[in-house]
């Protein structure tokens, strides 16, 4: 009783496991079209930037945009070098804080002395660089003022390099965040927008007619047709032409010279006898004597669009083959 028990429980068991394939797919492929795991990642890095931090990481980029400016200019005044150099100080001591622990030291020394390694590392400094940077970090403004202005200038550019580096290392959790919210719209984009693409795209390359405006002539004339005013011989109707009783009536387009092609639509008459349109042929020449056959028809059709290897050929033809009157609505020509 055990043993069959415990069988049974294996069989639910495989069967459940067997089942949860196809959920675990689609979960997976949802995870992916949303982007849930790296949105739910980014968003916890983003988490610990808190309000404070983001005012930190303000802070630093004001004074890394004024030390910039004050590194450019020169006033009537003299150099301001030495106040760039403090500038991007502050720059480096406020993006350090925006990463830094919470309740940690807020002296300039001790913010720089107690930072992570991590953080640091963000500087890609040498060992001389960060021996450089300490010193400035335990220097007054009265200090940096009074070194030469080479140096000045030496240190400034690599506070300038510093403070970049800090503060794009700061704003790296919401860049992620960001960039994964970019990637959810663009799948989403690329798996919804497809569809109607290519819907528009199949309607506009069956609605291109390469022998739009091009002189066409018919074998017969049985009464004069007028599509633009959906009438013809005084009838409403849209046809195009309309031929008379007679064996193998037809349409030609005259393409003037030879032109590339490989697929026509053809529009019966909708509104009488579409019977009388078929047998059908479509027809290629380069010289009007002599015509090979594309493609033919012998059901009943409202609309027909045969394909076939590409042609290159001056006249195209429509030709029914028996004893009729032709009579259709439209004859495009596609590449």
């Amino acid at each position: 009783m055990t043993h069959k028990g415990k069988r049974v429980t294996e069989e639910s068991s495989t069967h459940d496991a067997l089942q949860s394939e196809p959920t675990k797919r689609r979960n997976a492929f949802l995870d992916w079209l949303l982007v849930l795991s790296e949105i739910s990642q980014a968003a916890e890095g983003a988490a610990l930037l808190t309000p404070e931090r983001r005012e930190f990481l303000r802070r630093a980029k004001v004074a890394s945009e004024l030390a910039a400016q004050a590194r450019r200019d020169r006033l009537e005044s003299g150099s301001t070098t030495a106040l760039a150099l403090d500038l991007f100080r502050q720059s480096i001591y406020w993006a350090l804080r925006a990463q830094g622990p919470p309740n940690g030291q807020t002296s300039v020394e001790a913010v720089w002395s107690e930072s992570q390694d991590a953080v640091l590392a963000s500087v890609k400094a040498g060992e001389g660089e960060l021996a450089e940077l300490t010193s400035i970090f335990r220097s007054t403004f009265i200090e940096l003022a009074e070194r030469s202005p080479e140096r000045q200038r030496a240190l400034a550019k690599l506070c300038s390099r510093s403070s970049a580096r800090l503060i794009v290392s700061a704003q790296k959790p919401l860049w992620r965040l960001e960039w994964a919210r970019m990637k959810r719209v663009v799948r989403v984009l690329l798996v919804v927008l497809p569809t109607p693409l290519l819907i528009l795209a199949t309607l506009w390359w069956q609605n291109r007619d390469l022998a739009r405006g091009m002189p066409w002539h018919t074998s017969s004339v049985e009464m004069e047709c007028h599509p633009d005013r959906s009438e013809c011989g005084g009838n409403p109707t849209n046809i195009l032409f309309h031929t008379k009783l007679e064996n193998s009536p037809w349409f030609e387009y005259d393409f003037g010279s030879p032109l590339q092609f490989s697929s026509v639509t053809i529009r019966n008459r909708t509104d009488y006898r579409p019977d009388l349109a078929v047998p059908l042929v479509v027809e290629a020449s380069d010289d009007r004597k002599t015509y090979r056959e594309l493609a033919r028809r012998r059901e009943v059709f409202l609309t027909w669009h045969p394909h076939f290897a590409t042609q290159r050929a001056r006249y195209l033809r429509v030709r029914a083959l028996s004893k009729t009157y032709l009579h259709l609505e439209a004859i495009k020509v596609q590449p």
